[in-house]
C-alpha cells in the first residue's frame, strides 16, 4: 500500500513516481519543439518581409526602364538607329532577367512559406505524447481492447479513454493471438451451459465442455465483454457470449452462416475462469503497446495547430496530485511517497525536485513556469504544508520509526539591548560683549607742502658807485 510522506493513504499506483518523471520529459520535448517552431516563425517572417521588398525594387526597377525607354520612343524607319537597336535590346534583357528573378523570388517565397507551416512541430508533439502513452496511462483511464482472428479481418487493438486524452495502440500478436486459440489453452476444464442445436426441434440449453472449442473473438469496452466461440476455424456453428457490465448475461448460438438460431441466459461464474485467463494474457501484450495515435479533447494531437495544448493538458492531469504529493513531504526539495513493506516497515520512494527542474532548464521562461506551476521546481528548498498531523495507523502494530528526529537545540538568546548614551543638554552659549564705540577720528589737517619754505631776502641797500672803466681799456701787465 501507498501513502502521503505524513502517513496517509495514496489514491494511485505505485508507479506514479515513474509517470511523474516521464511526464515531464515529455512535456519538456513538446515545449522544446514549440519554441523552435516560434524561432523558425520569427525568422520566416522576417525573410517573407525581405522577399516583399525584393519584390518592390524589381517592380521599381521595371518601371524605371520602361520610363527610359519610353521617353526615347524609335521613330519607324527603313533601317532602325544603332540607339533604337539599343533600346530593343534593353527592353527584352530586362524582360527576360525580371522574368528569372521572379521565379527565383517564387521559389524562395515557397520555401520561407513551408518554414511556417505547424504540420511538422505537431507531429514532434504527438511522437513525444506517443512515448508517454507507450509506457504510462493517466489515473482514472478506462481500457477497451478488442481481439479478432477471423480469417481475412485480423485485428489486435487496444484505447485507454481518460478525462482529456484517449490514446488508441496497436498490440503486436505473439504465437497465442495470431490465430484461434483453443480454450484448453487458456483455461482448461470450462464448462458453460448454452443453447445446442438439435436434429429435429428447437434447441436446448445443456453443459458443454469448452476444453475442444476455440475462441475467434474477444472484445471489451466500457459496457461490457464479447466472446465469440466455434466448434472450429473457418465457418462453422459456435455461441457469441455477452457479458454486459449492467444487465443479464446472455449466449446466442448462431450457424455456420452466421445467423442466431437461439438466445439462453447463462452465469457469469460459468466463464469468469477463462475471463481470467484472457486478461492475464492480454495484459502481457499491453505491456508491449504501441501508440498509433494520441486525441485532446476529440481531436488528434497530429490536427491541433497550438501545440502548447497538449503538454498543458497533460500537466493539467497530474498537477493536482503533484501539488498534494509536495504539501504532504517532509523533507524539503522532495516529492516523496511511503510503502508499507511489512508490518512496522515502511520503504521511502521519492524524487528531488531539483532532478526535474534540470529537465526543462533549457525551456523559455515562458514555458518554465508551466512546470513551476505543477509544484515541481518552484522553491526546491520548501515545503508546501505543514507535516506535523499525525495519520491513522494502518496497522495494529505501532509504527517504528527508522530514524528518530533528533531534538532541535535552542538557538541562543539575543544579547539585551544596551541603551545609547543620552544626549548631553545644550549649554547657552556666553554672550557677547557690548560694543566700545570706536575713538572719533581726528580732523583732517591740509596736507604739507614738501619744498622747504622760501628763504626771506635782506634788503640791500644801493650805494653808488665809480663808473667802471671798460676793459679794453685796461692794460695788462706781464
Amino acid at each position: 500500500m501507498l501513502r502521503f510522506g505524513d502517513g496517509t493513504p495514496f489514491p494511485l499506483d505505485e508507479g506514479f513516481l515513474e509517470l511523474l518523471v516521464d511526464a515531464v520529459s515529455a512535456c519538456t520535448a513538446m515545449l522544446a519543439a514549440t519554441a523552435e517552431r516560434e524561432e523558425r516563425h520569427a525568422h520566416a517572417r522576417k525573410k517573407q518581409h525581405e522577399l516583399l521588398e525584393e519584390e518592390a525594387k524589381l517592380e521599381r526597377f521595371e518601371q524605371t526602364v520602361r520610363t527610359a525607354a519610353a521617353t526615347s520612343a524609335p521613330v519607324h524607319r527603313p533601317k532602325p538607329a544603332p540607339t533604337e537597336l539599343a533600346f530593343r535590346r534593353t527592353v527584352v534583357a530586362m524582360q527576360h532577367a525580371l522574368k528569372h528573378s521572379r521565379e527565383q523570388l517564387k521559389l524562395a517565397a515557397e520555401a520561407n512559406a513551408a518554414e511556417l507551416q505547424w504540420t511538422e512541430s505537431a507531429q514532434q508533439v504527438e511522437a513525444a505524447a506517443g512515448a508517454f502513452f507507450d509506457r504510462h496511462v493517466l489515473p482514472e483511464t478506462v481500457w477497451s481492447w478488442s481481439w479478432d482472428a477471423t480469417p481475412g479481418k485480423p485485428s489486435f487493438e487496444a484505447t485507454a479513454r481518460g478525462a482529456r486524452f484517449v490514446a488508441e495502440f496497436a498490440l503486436e500478436p505473439d504465437v497465442l493471438w495470431r490465430a484461434p486459440i483453443r480454450i484448453a489453452a487458456l483455461a482448461p476444464g470450462v464448462v458453460m451451459d448454452l443453447p445446442r442445436r438439435r436434429w429435429f426441434g428447437k434447441p436446448t440449453v445443456a453443459p458443454t465442455l469448452l476444453d475442444r472449442y476455440v475462441l475467434v473473438a474477444a472484445r471489451c469496452d466500457p459496457e461490457g465483454r464479447r466472446l465469440e466461440i466455434q466448434e472450429h476455424a473457418g465457418a462453422a456453428p459456435g455461441w457469441r457470449i455477452t457479458l454486459p457490465r449492467d444487465g443479464a448475461a446472455s449466449a446466442t448460438a448462431f450457424d455456420r452462416r452466421g445467423r442466431a438460431i437461439a438466445v439462453e441466459p447463462v452465469t457469469p461464474a460459468q466463464c469468469a475462469a477463462l475471463v481470467d485467463a484472457i486478461d492475464r494474457r492480454l495484459n502481457e501484450r499491453l505491456a508491449e503497446r504501441r501508440t498509433r495515435t494520441v486525441s485532446v479533447n476529440g481531436l488528434p494531437v497530429s490536427r491541433i495547430d497550438d501545440t502548447t495544448v497538449t503538454p498543458r493538458a497533460l500537466l493539467d492531469e497530474i498537477g493536482p496530485v503533484v501539488r498534494e504529493i509536495r504539501a504532504r513531504s517532509c523533507v524539503p526539495g522532495e516529492l516523496s511517497l511511503k510503502q508499507d513493506v511489512a508490518i512496522g516497515v515502511r520503504e521511502e520512494l521519492f524524487v528531488p525536485r531539483a532532478q526535474l527542474a534540470a529537465c526543462y532548464a533549457s525551456l523559455p521562461p515562458q514555458y518554465r513556469h508551466l512546470l513551476d506551476a505543477i509544484g515541481v521546481g518552484r522553491g526546491l528548498t520548501e515545503v508546501l504544508g505543514d507535516c506535523s498531523s499525525e495519520a491513522p495507523a494502518a496497522v495494529p502494530p505501532p509504527q517504528i520509526p527508522l530514524h528518530p528526529t533528533p531534538p532541535q537545540i535552542p538557538l541562543r538568546p539575543a544579547p539585551p539591548q544596551i541603551p545609547l548614551r543620552p544626549v548631553p543638554p545644550q549649554i547657552p552659549l556666553r554672550p557677547a560683549p557690548p560694543q566700545i564705540p570706536l575713538r572719533p577720528a581726528p580732523p583732517q589737517l591740509p596736507p604739507r607742502s614738501l619744498a622747504p619754505p622760501p628763504t626771506p631776502r635782506r634788503p640791500i641797500a644801493y650805494t653808488p658807485t665809480a663808473p667802471v672803466k671798460s676793459l679794453r681799456a685796461i692794460p695788462i701787465q706781464s
